[in-house]
């Protein structure tokens, strides 16, 4: 009777934890903002090509806090800049609202974005790459 009892406590318990892991999986960005880029409300969610990109990166308990999406005004242009603590590079995140990526392979270019761009919001986590001007 208590190897049974054992068992059913081990086995709800193990369900339990696969539970609440496949809840954070489905749905890694609940702590997004709801601020309209795009034409969309609640791009990080709603933007699917950006939505894809960030399900990569946010996983874990600190996910917000490793990671950020965060919105800047260049040119006239939104730009959306996925920001992760497991990147090498700074320069090659930055999306158009169509999920095409900006040419900032040019370092001259890059530094032009990084003087000019305007910050509009941070759409998820923490802004963690923050450069002086």
């Amino acid at each position: 009777m208590k190897i049974k009892s054992l068992l059913l406590i081990v086995t709800c318990s193990s369900l339990s934890l696969f539970s609440a892991c496949k809840k954070d999986i489905e749905d890694p960005l609940n702590g997004s903002s709801n601020v309209e880029v795009c034409g969309i409300k609640d791009p990080v969610n709603n933007l699917k090509w950006l939505s894809d990109k960030m399900k990569v990166y946010t996983f874990g308990d600190n996910a917000d806090k490793l990671n950020g999406v965060v919105l800047f005004e260049y040119k006239g242009e939104n730009v959306i800049e996925i920001q992760c603590s497991i990147c090498s590079s700074t320069n090659i995140h930055q999306y158009k609202c169509d999920g095409t990526l900006y040419d900032f392979s040019n370092s001259n270019n890059f530094q032009d974005y990084v003087k000019n761009r305007k910050k509009i919001d941070v759409l998820y986590g923490t802004e963690i790459w923050k450069y002086s001007n």
